[in-house]
Formats: C-alpha cells, structure tokens, sequence
C-alpha cells in the first residue's frame, strides 16, 4: 500500500501547473520567438537570386467561373477540362469595385480576386477598407503555384499553429521608386509544397500548389509582398491579444483595419507590383519611377502589360517528358490485362521503367509504387535531395521520395526503395498520396480485414473509392505488377 504525504494533492496540482507553465513556454517559443529571430536573419543571405527581369503573376490559369461546375469547391485542377481554362485576367482595382459590371467577364474578375489589398472580408471588394496586407485569388485546389519573380526560398512551412502550408521567397535588387530593394513575396494556404528551402527559382517555377489549409473557406492562394524591414515573414500586423483588447475576434480585426499602419509599412500592393512588371524592366528610368510602387498606394498602369503565358498544356504537369506508348510482348492488346495496362501507358504515362516485357508477375518495389501511384495522381516529383540514405544522390527517386515524405508517406531517414509490397502496402500508399475521401460508413467491407488492423481506415477509404461491395481483400498477398495495374485500372474517375 502506497501512502502519500497529507498535502499530496496541493504538491500534484503545483507540479501541473508548472508543467503547464513550462509547456506554454515551449510553445512560445517555437511558434513564436523562433520564428520571429529566423524571420529577421535570412539563414540563405549568402545565396543571391538571378538578377530581377520583370514578374508573372502567380496562377497563370483560371476556370470559366461562370460555368456552376467549375465553383464545386472540392474540385481539383485536373478535374476540369483544359477547354475550360483561360488565362487569369489582369488585376485591375477599378473593374473588381464597380458592383454594376454585371458582364462575363466582369464577374470572372470579380470571383477571381476576392480580398483585395488592405481590404477586408465583406467582399465589398475595397482596397485600403481594412487591414488584409495580401491579394486573395481564387483557384481550384492543386492549381500550380508560380514564384512572382527570380527569387531564393528562404521559408518552407508544412504546416504553422492554425496550419497553414506556405512558402517565402526572397527576391534581391528589385526597383520599388527608383531605388533596388529586397522583397519577400509569400504564398499561403497552399495543399503542396514543390521546392526545398535554399532553393533559387526563375520567375514562372513552380513551387507548390493551392489549397484552403489554416483559416481559409475557399481554395484560394493568399499572396502577399513583404519589405526586407518586415520583423517576420509572412508579416501579420495584429495578434490575437491585440484582437481582444480591441474588443473583435481575430477575423473581424481585419474588417476594423486593425494596425493597417503597420500593414502599410511592412508590406507593398503585390498585385501593383506584379502589374507593374509584368512586361520586364524598361531601360527608360523615367518609365520605371513612374511605374513604381508606392507602399501606401495603387499606383497601377492604366493598362497593365500582358504577361507571355505558356499554353494551359504546360501546367498539366507530366512526370516523364519522354513518355511512349510502350506495347509489351507479353501483353497482348486485345488481353483482359491489356485492357487495364495500356490505357494506364497512354493517358497517365505509367510503367515507363518497363522495356521489352511487362513481367506482369513480377514484385512490386516501394519504389516503383511510389513512382507509379504519384504519377497516376499527377504528383510531381521535387527538386533537390532528400535526406534519406539509402537513395543514392542523383537518382530520379530523390525527387518522388521528398514528396512522400512531406505527405508522411515515408519517415525516418530510410525510404526502403527496395522494399517488396503486399496488397495493403500499396494501398495505404494509393490513399495517402492520392488524398481518398474518407469512407463515412463504419461497417466492415472486406470480410478479411479486421478492424483491428492498423490499416483499416485506409483500406476502408479504399473501398469505398472503388464501390466495393464486400468479399476478401487478401491484404497479405504479395503486390505484382498485374495486380498493380488492375488496381488502379479500378480507380472510378473523376467526371
């Protein structure tokens, strides 16, 4: 029998108490004093970006958003025909204020550009009516991503303390008024992010993808400029203490223009900008004050230079720019499995690593899963080296696993390429990295899978992605390269 002293409780509630206090610390620090110093000193300052030549705006493309389809939220970038895209039109304040232009494409601008600059969230479509620091531009989810300008990213963050994913890149002697400055241009909100930090990127690279994480309501990319002075980035003008003592939630400080002093000083119209530069530099000096950016201003041209795009083409992202439409010896078109298999070759560029014969009973690696799920989901492969260590440096797998770290379908620092799969192996991996929704029925499907499973959630969300209707899985039997393609063969697609 174990007997405590008589003040036991008071010492125990003490003890919480200090671990709370010690815990709150903690906390502040790593979401705050941390990123607060990391964000004042550039850890990348010894890398210069290539030498500024103009902008291009972040989202190259937009839907037809006069067509209901194309609003569906849950929509992604691929789901909706590239007949449908357009190039996104040009910000111009004027045009997205007149509540009375009521054309097709007056509406596009208007659904397109939903927060303006120091505007706020009543979709009055103001600039300088609140304390919004960025330009909101609505996009499907996984739209591509474009970095503004030549830059270095200097920022990465999967996920912040409400769980935003966003990037920073730092942009080196850029004219603002007629005098070279440094600029931080920041991308929020994103679903994927596709470049490592210390990374130099060329105005046009993609870099991640968009996406409604953290307080957002609508797939969306938030972007915003900040000055090189900014004490963060992204900069945010208010806290939520500061919220409260003005007596608003941290939404509605926006609408009040909470600190919008502050937002002015440590920020610049991106939008403007962008506009501004679209069309390069002019060797005119005259032309380039005249066009500049005012950090309290609009000063936008009466006519924006047209920025040159390529076609909607090129952002359907394809994983292997020498893709054949490889026929095996050992597949017979007019087969059951060339049926499965060579629609696969054709329209999603699979199976590219076979030659000569298919060897449909052949084991799956992890490797070659990971390779072929990502590119059946149009998953594009990162730059870089990972920091695994048993994927040799300048082996294409580098890309594929970075990717799948990031999405927590690989951890440690071991990416087991070699690794032979079974069934439920690939599987989990065809629904973490193709993001399955979630099956809301909680009855058992597969009969031999039990729900003690550690894989049964996902093996559930499978089912239901392929309509099935019960019998067996056999989860433990091994994954060939058969079995591979008849799987995602199976996978109902999107209309």
């Amino acid at each position: 029998m174990i007997i405590f002293p008589k003040n036991w409780i008071s010492r125990s509630i003490i003890i919480i108490w200090l671990c709370n206090c010690l815990l709150g610390s903690i906390i502040a620090v790593k979401e705050v004093w941390i990123p607060y110093m990391n964000a004042g000193s550039d850890s990348y300052s010894k890398i210069i970006s290539d030498p500024f030549n103009g902008t291009t705006m972040p989202i190259a493309y937009i839907p037809d958003w006069t067509k209901p389809a194309n609003q569906d939220k849950s929509k992604h970038f691929e789901d909706i025909p590239m007949s449908e895209y357009m190039p996104i039109p040009a910000y111009d304040p004027m045009a997205v204020l007149n509540a009375g232009n009521v054309t097709k494409s007056d509406l596009i601008l208007k659904y397109t550009y939903i927060t303006q600059y120091m505007g706020d969230y009543k979709l009055d479509y103001k600039e300088f009516a609140g304390s919004h620091l960025a330009e909101d531009i609505r996009a499907p989810l996984w739209t591509p991503v474009l970095s503004i300008a030549n830059g270095v990213v200097v920022r990465t963050v999967e996920a912040d303390a409400v769980g935003t994913k966003f990037i920073v890149v730092r942009h080196d002697n850029v004219p603002v008024n007629g005098v070279n400055k440094t600029l931080y241009s920041c991308y929020l909100h994103l679903s994927e992010i596709d470049i490592t930090e210390g990374t130099k990127v060329k105005k046009g690279d993609m870099i991640g993808k968009v996406g409604m994480t953290g307080m957002a309501t609508t797939p969306h990319l938030h972007i915003q400029i900040d000055t090189s002075d900014a004490p963060f980035h992204p900069y945010w003008p208010y806290t939520t203490a500061d919220a409260k003592a003005a007596g608003v939630d941290f939404y509605n400080a926006v609408n009040v223009g909470l600190w919008k002093e502050n937002a002015l000083k440590y920020t610049i119209n991106p939008m403007a900008f962008i506009n501004t530069y679209l069309g390069g530099i002019s060797t005119n000096k005259e032309i380039i004050e005249s066009n500049a950016i005012q950090t309290t201003g609009n000063n936008i041209p009466a006519t924006p230079q047209t920025q040159t795009t390529t076609t909607i083409a090129s952002y359907v992202w394809r994983t292997d720019d020498t893709c054949t439409a490889s026929r095996f010896w050992d597949v017979p078109t007019t087969s059951t499995l060339g049926h499965m298999l060579y629609p696969l070759i054709d329209k999603k560029c699979l199976f590219q690593e076979s030659i000569g014969n298919f060897d449909p009973k052949k084991s799956v690696t992890e490797r070659e899963a990971i390779i072929n799920i990502m590119k059946y989901y149009w998953v594009k492969p990162s730059s870089g080296t990972s920091h695994f260590l048993d994927i040799p440096i300048g082996d294409n797998f580098q890309g594929y696993a970075m990717v799948a770290y990031r999405k927590w379908v690989l951890s440690w620092n071991y990416a087991n390429p070699d690794k032979i799969l079974t069934k439920q192996d690939f599987i989990e991996l065809l629904v973490e990295i193709g993001h399955t929704d979630k099956n809301p029925s909680q009855i058992q499907i597969y009969t031999d899978v039990n729900p003690m499973n550690p894989g049964y959630n996902m093996i559930q969300d499978y089912a239901f992605m392929v309509r099935a209707r019960g019998g067996k899985l056999y989860p433990t039997s091994l994954l060939t390269r058969g079995l591979m393609a008849q799987i995602l063969n199976g996978i109902p697609q999107k209309k």
